[in-house]
Order: structure tokens, then sequence, then C-alpha cells
């Protein structure tokens, strides 16, 4: 594999000093070893059913209640989960996971949502993304403000945030630094005649001042390099890892699959990456769930999903620079942006709710432990009747990934608002890690970043 240094992304960039000189201009302080971490944002989108990914099971307190909420067809027999935790079992398809479980490499974070119950895709997702719940018109998203604020990343990336889709999501808007990466040897200009020529003057044009649209313009070019020069149908990934097929074309790869395997090797070439995120779309299972059908809608899902994590972290699970395993640096978070009803519907569905899971992989998780509040799924526990209970802010899992994974305590710029009492009440210890005095800031801040 051909490792990307700085010295050797500037000799392959071939278009002289002008797109070398003006990557983001953000300015960091020293690096330390928390400053090499890397997070990695899984975003299920569109809402997934985590009763059915993680279910009670015999001799669990909430069994019972479970088994007379699911009475259409999306109750999975308890027999068929892989036994977690305090009596709770793994859907039947989400056997690869064990092994990431098995050694503590794998945590659940239960009863996790938005501050109150919102089942909009369009204004949850939103929330989410921009990690400011109340105000849909926030300038940046959340991992954008992580990334103009952090004081311990080195002084220049080269490529330090990538979203694998066509376009940057929300959790990024505003980041100049950002590429759009979802098919990377396609990742070129539109014609190749007089290729050198172009890029030669798009770098004079974009370094004359440090505009955002200039900067992202140099970022794009600097980017188009390093992905030019990496080697994507060669690629063998490490230990033997093997990314998720499609069932219908076992040739190729699922589309979760291909995209943890690009992050994978961008991780591994080394070149800069800090941020990496990427959609998985598909859980609004509101009929025909196909929970316990080896070729149904849910359960394809789920062995999507567990075959990727799985693959991801073995392929990374060898030495980089630092001396420890880029598996052991990469943390990564998966999370929807709502639940679904505690009962399915008449057609074998599910909809929309609010408390879900939220998955911790990879490095510094305390894992083989399920944490957070769960109240229970009698009447009077849910929401509403309806509803598994929000007991913990999504942005409390956050937060603590980026105290004690990434050493970033300006928790009030990224998540303005987010209050130090409730993190303190709802500190799930999922992670482990030394940290800075976090700062959540003024109480009042929210008023001045225009909340509704």
């Amino acid at each position: 594999m051909n490792k990307l240094n700085r010295r050797n992304f500037l000799k392959c960039a071939g278009v002289g000093a002008g797109v070398a000189a003006s990557l983001p201009a953000t300015t960091f302080a020293a690096p330390d070893i928390y400053g090499d971490n890397i997070l990695i944002f899984v975003f299920q989108r569109g809402g997934i059913d985590g009763l059915s990914f993680l279910a009670p099971m015999d001799g669990s307190a909430e069994r019972s209640d479970y088994e007379a909420l699911r009475v259409n067809g999306t109750r999975i027999p308890s027999a068929s989960l892989h036994a977690a935790a305090n009596g709770w079992g793994f859907h039947p398809a989400a056997g690869p996971l064990m092994d990431l479980w098995s050694n503590q490499s794998l945590a659940v974070v239960q009863s996790v949502g938005l501050p109150w119950a919102n089942r909009s895709h369009f204004e949850a997702e939103r929330y989410v993304e921009l990690g400011t719940p109340g105000n849909r018109f926030t300038p940046t998203g959340w991992l954008t403000r992580h990334l103009q604020t952090a004081t311990n990343l080195p002084p220049s990336l080269p490529m330090p945030a990538v979203v694998t889709e066509s376009t940057i999501r929300l959790s990024l808007l505003g980041e100049p630094s950002a590429v759009a990466l979802r098919y990377p040897t396609s990742f070129q200009l539109e014609t190749s005649n007089y290729e050198t020529e172009q890029e030669a003057t798009l770098a004079s044009i974009y370094g004359l001042d440090n505009l955002e649209l200039n900067v992202a313009g140099t970022q794009a070019l600097n980017a188009m390099q390093i992905v030019k020069a990496i080697d994507w149908n060669g690629y063998v990934p490490s230990n033997g890892a093997t990314y998720p097929v499609q069932l219908d074309n076992p040739g190729s790869l699922t589309g979760f699959g291909y995209e943890l395997k690009i992050l994978a090797q961008l991780i591994k070439e080394d070149a800069g990456l800090r941020i990496g995120e990427t959609d998985f779309g598909g859980w609004d299972t509101h009929n025909d769930q196909g929970n316990n059908e080896t070729q149904g809608w849910f359960y394809n899902n789920i062995r999507d999903l567990s075959e990727g994590i799985l693959a991801f972290f073995t392929d990374l699970d060898v030495p980089s620079p630092n001396g420890k395993t880029w598996a052991e640096r990469t943390t990564m978070i998966v999370y929807s942006e709502f639940g679904r009803r505690a009962y399915d519907n008449a057609d074998a569905g599910t909809d929309h709710g609010w408390g879900n899971n939220c998955m911790v992989v990879g490095g510094g998780v305390n894992g083989g432990e399920l944490y957070g509040d769960f109240v229970g799924l009698d009447e009077d526990s849910l929401f509403q009747g309806a509803d598994v209970w929000a007991t913990t802010d999504y942005r409390t899992v956050f937060s603590e990934v980026l105290l004690k994974r990434l050493h970033q305590f300006r928790i009030s710029e990224i998540f303005p608002g987010f209050e130090q009492s409730v993190y303190a009440a709802q500190e799930t210890n999922v992670v482990s890690g030394s940290m800075h005095d976090p700062d959540f800031g003024d109480p009042e801040i929210i008023l001045k970043h225009g909340m509704e």
C-alpha cells in the first residue's frame, strides 16, 4: 500500500505550489495522541426499529410486555436472539457483531433520542446533524464545529473529513475541508483533456484569497490528487476482512460495505482522515418489516450493517504510525434520528417513535455492556403509551465520545444550549479516556444562538 504522508502528497499533486499551499486555514495547537484519533459517524436514516435490533429475551422483565406489543409479525423468538446483557439479545442477523461484543469493542446505549419526541424524519434528522435541536437554521453542522474548534489537530491535514455520499451532509455543513467521495475512481475533473493545465489554472484561481469557496475548491483539488494516487481496485482488506456483498449479485459489495471499505482504505493510507460519515438508509419499515425472514427487509439490513461493521474493524486491526492499531484509534457512532413505536401495526411493520439505541464501536469503547436508563415496556412506562422513552439526550453520548476520545472540550460551541447538568446526570461511561475540563459555557447561550 502506498502511504501518503504530507511530503508524498505534495509530490503527487503535480499542479505546483498553488494546490499545496492552501490547505484548510484552521490553526491548531501542538497535537496530542488524542488528536490522532478518528471518529466515524454512521447515520441510519429512516428510524431503525430499536426493539427489533435489540429485543428482550425469555427471563427478562420486559419479555412479556414485548410479546403483548408485537403481535403482527415483528416479534422475534427469544431462542433466535444473540444474548447480549441484562436479558436482552441482538437480532438473529446481527451475529457478526457478537465478535466485537465479545472482545468488548461494542456497546449499546439504550433509550437515546432528541430531548423531546419529534416523529418527522426531516426535522429529526436535521436536528441531529446540526446538533441544535429546536433550531433548524444553524449554519454549520456539529462535526463542522468540532473541526473548527479542535485544539489538538496537526497544523495541516490533507484530507480531514470525508462523507462517502454524493453530497456533503448537514453534520459537516459549512466545513470547507469536507469532501464527498461516493465513487473514488470517478473523483476527477469532467474531462481528461488538458487535465494538468486545468488543475493548475484552478489552483491559481483558488489561491487568490481565503474565501470559503476558494478554500473548498483548493481542498477538492488536494483531495483529488490524494484519491488519484490510491489503488482502489487493487485493494486487499487486511486480516481477511470480508465486506458484505449483495445477495443478488455476490460479485459486488453492498452500498454500505463499499462505503466502509472506502473509509478503511483512506484511514490506512494515512491521508489525514479524522472525521468520516456514511449513511445507511432503508429503516423506515412501516409495512412488511421482515424481521425473521432471511430475505426480509429488516433482516437483510441488519446483516449488511453487522457484516460491514465487523469487516471495517477487522480491516483496521493493523499497526498505525503512532504505535496503536488503526482500530484502536477509530471510534464509530451508529445512530438513527428516532426509534419506532413499541407495538407493531396491522401491516407487519412499525411506525415512528422516539427513544432508540445508539451503538458505539471500536477504540476506547467500554464494550460488552448495555448503558442508559430503559424504563420499561408496560403501558405506564411508555411515552404516550406508545414509544420507548428517550432518557438519554443523544448529545450526551456524542459529547462523551468527543470529550474522551478526541479531547474536544468545547461542548458549548458544538452543542450550543446543551447544559452541563444534563450531561452530568446522563453520562454513561460508554467510552474511556482522559479529558480536559469540559466547557459547556453559559447556560443562557441558547438564547444567543437564535434557538426557537
